[in-house]
């Protein structure tokens, strides 16, 4: 039960890019490119997972007993650069050379996104009282809430007229709008996923 409602509590009710506003980089950078939502989303999901599945123990088996805690950004940091350029190599199979160094070009940004980081970090602080089925479920959820969060915004701002917008707004003004919009509607529902596994 614990992994469980760890999952749709952070992927639904504490979701990083809307509810808590960490992962917004990632969705305006996908914004203009929806078509690349899906690869783009679901390597920062898996980064997101990979990391917050593997920091816990990391941080509580290794740096938290030698003390060297305080590393830990810079571990969370090599996990998820390694895991984002397997997975990018893994997707890059069968393309062009160009496509495999757009994904590889990725890599960089999506390790250091603040996404990735904020789950890792989060379970880190929480080492006391959180179990480990407890912080691969809520890595798990962050990770599908990102995914979620990700294909969501660039398909409605995809849909978006930009013919019918104000000449003030277009562009990052309307994603903005958009982002609180959608940001808004995930706080709306909060409270409801979470209490499904209580």
């Amino acid at each position: 039960m614990a992994f469980l409602n760890a999952l749709f509590t952070a992927a639904l009710d504490n979701n990083l890019v809307f509810a808590q506003l960490v992962g917004m980089v990632s969705v305006v950078l996908v914004a203009a490119r929806p078509q690349d939502s899906w690869r783009f989303g679901g390597m920062v999901a898996v980064a997101t997972a990979v990391v917050g599945a593997l920091g816990w123990p990391l941080y509580t088996q290794l740096l938290q007993p030698w003390g060297v805690a305080y590393l830990a950004p810079l571990a969370y940091v090599l996990v998820s650069w390694s895991a984002i350029v397997v997975i990018a190599t893994v997707l890059g199979a069968g393309k062009t050379v160009a496509e495999r160094e757009r994904l590889l070009r990725a890599c960089p940004i999506i390790a250091c996104n603040a996404a990735v980081l904020a789950v890792s970090l989060g379970n880190a602080a929480a080492a006391e009282t959180l179990t480990w089925d407890a912080a691969l479920g809520s890595s798990l959820g962050a990770g599908l809430g990102v995914l979620l969060a990700v294909v969501l915004f660039a398909f409605v701002r995809d849909r978006i007229d930009e013919r019918l917008v104000p000449a003030a707004l277009r562009g990052l003004p309307i994603t903005l709008v958009t982002a609180s919009l959608m940001a808004l509607a995930f706080t709306g529902v909060a409270g409801i996923a979470g209490g499904l596994f209580v």
